[in-house]
């Protein structure tokens, strides 16, 4: 509910392109298709008209359109009958950051160490929570409070050297 109409779109597509892909060799695939379509599009107009306090369905799709289009013209995944025998791997819409407003760099394909930009044997520093961070005693932490993520790239002598680091 807190997310907006454009984040919901795009997280529902990941759910059906995920499920479409699984079932992309099934014998019955359009028919899985179609079934999936009904079902993730109707929960999407429902949490939509929760959202907008529109009370059905029906009213979603007068006001947005039978995809469900927001007003900078995203919208729910129209369906692509017939069996493929490939998988897609394609990286379609990307997920904005939902929560944070600077989005990391890293990948995992490509990753860099955070702190020193190095290549070279880069490992993920994980915390429990951002609130145990001190950004005033040490630069990764405020680097991770910085991007509000719980785990950043590291390379193996960062972070050796966070670790050696005494918490006050």
């Amino acid at each position: 509910m807190s997310l907006s109409h454009d984040q919901i779109l795009y997280l529902y597509n990941g759910v059906y392109r995920g499920y479409a892909n699984y079932y992309s060799f099934a014998h019955n695939y359009n028919n899985l298709i179609s079934t999936l379509t009904h079902i993730l599009k109707g929960s999407c107009a429902k949490l939509l008209a929760a959202k907008f306090t529109l009370g059905t369905q029906a009213k979603v799709y007068k006001k947005f359109g039978p995809y469900l289009r927001s007003s900078s013209g995203a919208e729910f995944i129209k369906p692509k009958y017939g069996i493929t025998l490939k998988f897609n791997t394609k990286i379609g819409d990307n997920i904005q950051t939902l929560y944070v407003k600077e989005k990391s760099l890293a990948t995992l394909n490509n990753l860099s160490c955070s702190k020193c930009d190095s290549i070279y044997r880069v490992e993920m520093h994980h915390v429990r929570a951002l609130k145990d961070l001190n950004p005033k005693i040490n630069g990764i932490d405020k680097l991770m409070i910085k991007a509000n993520r719980k785990q950043i790239p590291l390379c193996r002598v960062c972070h050796m050297e966070k670790h050696k680091t005494k918490k006050i």
